[in-house]
């Protein structure tokens, strides 16, 4: 096998053929293992696979990468495939949130938003309500509380929120209590009893 990754990385592709010939049952079995049913919809152990080994032999050809053994190979291709596993997770999540594109007005038709019809709310209201998010936002001495607080203002769960932050919801949860004993200190909430 290390043969066969010497002879791809000085461009031979019927050593590429041979390797994928040789890992591509194991690969795709990895692969599996680390799909989720959600990205599986859209991506699969073939495509994770497929995706991986061309990152490889690109990778051996341009010299970024070394592999002095079959461990070494393997370990490579392990952290590939799940960094593509990752990237295809958080693109499909990112598709479901409207693709990181700003919705603009296209999705309420020709009319756009103005021709939806809703609850006016009269402008000393409204800016009152601005003015009180904030003041709950100016109590937040930390950058990443006030994006947790902003997300929540959005409508995220402490999933999503999570996600977006890269942190465990059991985190977000922790700041999200720390902010409410910020918010009940500056007398800007009031506890439930």
């Amino acid at each position: 096998m290390t043969g066969w990754v010497d002879q791809l990385a000085n461009g031979d592709q019927h050593a590429a053929a041979q390797l994928w010939q040789h890992i591509s049952v194991r690969l795709q079995e990895f692969a599996r293992l680390k799909l989720d049913v959600k990205t599986r919809r859209s991506y699969d152990e073939q495509d994770a696979a497929n995706s991986a080994f061309h990152s490889l032999c690109r990778g051996l050809t341009d010299g970024r990468f070394q592999v002095e053994n079959r461990d070494a190979l393997w370990g490579l291709l392990a952290v590939v495939t799940s960094r593509k596993i990752s990237a295809q997770r958080r693109y499909v999540k990112r598709q479901k949130r409207g693709g990181g594109a700003v919705s603009g007005e296209s999705g309420f038709g020709e009319a756009g938003i103005n021709g939806v019809n809703g609850i006016q709310q009269a402008p000393d209201v409204l800016a009152e309500v601005s003015e009180s998010c904030a003041q709950l936002l100016d109590a937040i001495p930390d950058e990443s509380m006030k994006k947790i607080v902003l997300l929540k203002f959005q409508g995220a769960t402490n999933g999503e929120v999570a996600d977006e932050l890269k942190c465990t919801r059991r985190t977000i949860e922790r700041k999200l209590e720390r902010i409410r004993r910020i918010w009940v200190e500056a007398g800007l909430h009031h506890e439930a009893k």
